[in-house]
């Protein structure tokens, strides 16, 4: 139990800021007679906000930690292999009619500039925090294996989207996410994708974008096809470039330090317990 601790009380802390601060509103919106379902932005931004700042000061991750900044090659592998294979689940999800249940509030939200901050900004870097920094490498070191912590942390963060559309995505977004986080070291590269695909979302509901593409027709199957194939070349690649770099670091370890000749010649040599001029 205790190897699992952080797990606990980041699960802890994000149900209880979550109720506490909804039930603020629901408060506020009682007093003020104002639609509950209209609050869900700031609702959002604040508990997300307030989850990060306790996560940070529980030192559960550090700021640096965010920033640490991979190879440019890794870098755009990640995003490529990661977009890519976002568009390709997405669009196997079409063919499935799941519900979206906060599709509404979704719509609301994505009126006011708090919405933005927080699905788009505020919201990834928590999750990213609470998801891959914590959760997921508590349950690594707990059960030994990398993969159980991948997993865990990706059908956790599915859970707690709470929307059957966002939960049915969130699993394999999440098991990529963890995967680059594994790989690269740095949480600013699910960071960044989870930015980046949460704020395509955001303005394609704002603006009523239909980005859906059909894997019934022969583009749609083309598409597809095609994002797979990036996808799993990306994958090869991001994976062979660190066990390069893996390699490369085991050589530099293992070779000697060679010293320079002309500090050696004013200094001496140095064998045993001696030090001869």
């Amino acid at each position: 139990m205790g190897k699992i601790q952080k797990t606990l009380i980041t699960l802890g802390l994000w149900l209880g800021i979550q109720i506490i601060v909804m039930l603020i509103f629901k408060v506020v919106s009682v007093f003020n007679h104002t639609d509950f379902n209209s609050m869900m932005a700031q609702i959002l931004l604040i508990s997300d906000g307030l989850i990060a700042i306790s996560l940070l000061i529980l030192r559960y991750c550090r700021i640096r930690e965010m920033f640490t900044l991979v190879p440019k090659q890794a870098f755009v592998l990640s995003l490529v292999m990661a977009i890519s294979a976002l568009f390709a689940f997405d669009m196997l999800f079409q063919v499935l009619d799941i519900p979206d249940i906060f599709e509404q509030q979704f719509q609301d939200m994505t009126k006011s500039w708090a919405g933005f901050i927080g699905i788009c900004i505020v919201g990834p870097i928590m999750e990213e925090i609470m998801m891959r920094r914590v959760i997921m490498t508590e349950i690594s070191k707990a059960t030994g294996h990398v993969w159980w912590g991948i997993i865990i942390s990706a059908a956790i963060f599915a859970v707690i989207h709470g929307n059957p559309i966002q939960m049915v995505f969130a699993l394999p977004a999440g098991i990529i996410f963890g995967w680059l986080y594994h790989k690269t070291g740095s949480l600013f590269v699910p960071i960044c994708i989870h930015i980046i695909n949460n704020t395509i979302s955001f303005f394609a509901i704002k603006f009523n974008l239909d980005l859906q593409i059909s894997l019934f027709n022969t583009l749609g199957t083309i598409i597809f096809l095609v994002l797979t194939v990036i996808s799993i070349v990306s994958i090869i690649r991001i994976h062979a470039f660190y066990s390069d770099k893996v390699q490369e670091e085991a050589v530099i370890q293992e070779e000697p330090a060679v010293p320079d000749e002309k500090a050696s010649s004013n200094k001496g040599t140095f064998s045993g317990d001696n030090y001869e001029k």
